[in-house]
């Protein structure tokens, strides 16, 4: 009897720790997918305690080519900045010249399934212990 509550209290455990609303995609990412158009529309971002997706009007855009270079505009496409790219296990590394040195910013990534979704959160050099996330549609 009692390993049969035992049994049932694990099962019910197991069922909430299941979560369908996780604010990150499972698809890993890809160089052939990657490239194109992306717009930024929904931040998810804590300061601290519970958040929510947030809608981001005229968010910024990433144009990634099929040679490893990316540019980052605003929402009209005036340039931000540019550079290259990698993708190393679901990781995306961007590299580019700040105040002539180079630099690094790196994220976790990954689509949706259809991956028409791209969902970034940052990994190097600084990483968002409370979550911040940043959701890009294919455009």
């Amino acid at each position: 009897m009692a390993i049969r509550f035992l049994i049932s209290i694990f099962f019910l455990f197991l069922m909430q720790c299941q979560n369908d609303d996780m604010p990150f995609d499972d698809t890993p990412i890809d160089d052939t997918s990657l490239v194109g158009e992306w717009l930024l529309y929904e931040s998810y971002v804590s300061t601290g305690g519970a958040t929510e997706w947030k809608d981001v009007e005229e968010g910024y855009r990433y144009f990634f080519n099929e040679f490893g270079n990316y540019e980052r505009t605003d929402y009209d496409k005036n340039l931000l900045d540019s550079g290259t790219y990698e993708i190393t296990e679901e990781e995306l590394y961007l590299y580019f010249i700040t105040e002539g040195k180079k630099d690094t910013l790196g994220y976790s990534a990954d689509f949706n399934e259809s991956k028409t979704r791209l969902t970034l959160s940052p990994s190097y050099p600084a990483i968002c212990i409370e979550g911040c996330l940043y959701r890009f549609n294919k455009e």
